[in-house]
């Protein structure tokens, strides 16, 4: 694939020095260059992931880290989300556009050239920002449900003290965030390939930003 992306540019790549030292820092800088690209990649599926990580907060998945902080829970839902928005990022033709962004990155940001200007400084802050939207959006309808749960079982509480709410809660929240989940799998996915289509153009005006000079 590197050698696919690189060849029709090879010509307009400027001349190097092959020095040891010049060398791994033309290495580093490429690899700088590629984690800022899947940085930009990979904004949204973070968003789903923390979306995934709030519902199970809410719904009690993590309940092992009140008693023990060691413990590791897994989101679970998090992860289901996160799967399911990869499914959706192949189905769209998402990595087709990825590799499309990598090639374009080769002719935008020459070997030689990495720069971080206040742009890119700017679209980083953005893309946090966006994992944040992101994630409220997708866990938006499950999180107002059990704060609603957690309303009618605190007026239970006040009504009926003899009944144990504690142990109750874990049963409810469960049940309740399982069926706005299945209720709520349209808008993921309609959010998912809404937040999925913006990807290319994110991660193109991205790459741009580390070459000021071709903008």
């Amino acid at each position: 694939m590197a050698i696919s992306l690189t060849a029709p540019y090879w010509q307009e790549q400027p001349t190097i020095e092959l020095h040891l030292w010049y060398s791994i820092l033309l290495v580093l800088k490429e690899f700088l260059v590629g984690i800022a690209i899947g940085f930009a990649a990979n904004a949204v599926f973070w968003g789903a992931r923390m979306a995934g990580g709030l519902i199970d907060f809410d719904m009690g998945y993590h309940t092992a880290t009140v008693f023990n902080i060691d413990e590791k829970s897994p989101t679970i839902v998090g992860e289901l989300q996160y799967m399911v928005m990869i499914l959706i990022f192949l189905l769209i033709n998402g990595h087709h556009q990825l590799i499309e962004a990598l090639y374009a990155s080769v002719a935008a940001v020459p070997i030689t050239v990495f720069e971080i200007s206040e742009t890119t400084v700017v679209l980083l802050v953005k893309m946090a920002t966006t994992v944040l939207l992101i994630g409220i959006k997708m866990s938006a309808p499950l999180l107002i449900a059990i704060f609603l749960t957690n309303l009618a079982l605190a007026l239970l509480a006040r009504v009926a003290p003899q009944t144990n709410i504690f142990i109750l809660s874990f049963q409810v929240k469960i049940a309740v965030g399982l069926l706005v989940l299945f209720a709520s799998v349209s808008l993921f996915v309609f959010v998912s390939k809404l937040s999925l289509q913006g990807v290319q153009e994110e991660v193109m005006r991205f790459i741009m930003s580390l070459n000021p000079a071709k903008v």
